[in-house]
């Protein structure tokens, strides 16, 4: 094909194509140590640190380092999503308190916890008793500031 003064051999005109290259979201930073990914993400004023795998002895410290980093910054609030833990020992549960008491008082520190595998050690602790809990990411980040969490 040969083109000349702008058309193709079949003499239409030869639209040049436009890339259009729109900014990317900021990848959220994604933290892995052996069954544990933590992925954190903001909306807003609130951060979301979504827990994936099992929390234990093993893993509970760096689920306290991330919660610790963030918790710096001081957020408006933070949700701890529970939905994707398979596993949640006494280890875990402290992680959690801790990131409560070390919260600053511009801080609102809520959970989300879906399945058994994390509702069965926060009641049995009573710690559902002392942290803000919610059965969905989205009734977490939407509750007004400091409510109860039964949504």
């Amino acid at each position: 094909m040969t083109v000349h003064d702008g058309q193709s051999a079949t003499g239409e005109p030869i639209v040049p194509s436009v890339v259009i290259d729109f900014p990317r979201p900021r990848r959220s930073p994604v933290h892995r140590y052996q069954d544990l990914t933590i992925t954190v993400e903001r909306f807003g004023e609130t951060l979301v640190v979504a827990v994936d795998g099992e929390v234990d002895l093993c893993t509970a410290p760096m689920l306290r380092d991330v919660l610790e980093a963030h918790l710096s910054r001081a957020p408006r609030r933070m949700v701890v999503d529970l939905s994707l833990v398979r596993f949640l020992n006494t280890a875990g549960l402290e992680v959690l308190l801790d990131a409560h008491r070390r919260a600053t008082p511009g801080t609102d520190v809520r959970l989300v916890a879906t399945t058994r595998a994390t509702w069965w050690p926060l009641q049995l602790t009573r710690t559902d008793e002392r942290l803000v809990v919610h059965t969905s990411r989205a009734a977490a980040i939407a509750a007004p500031r400091w409510a109860a969490g039964t949504g």
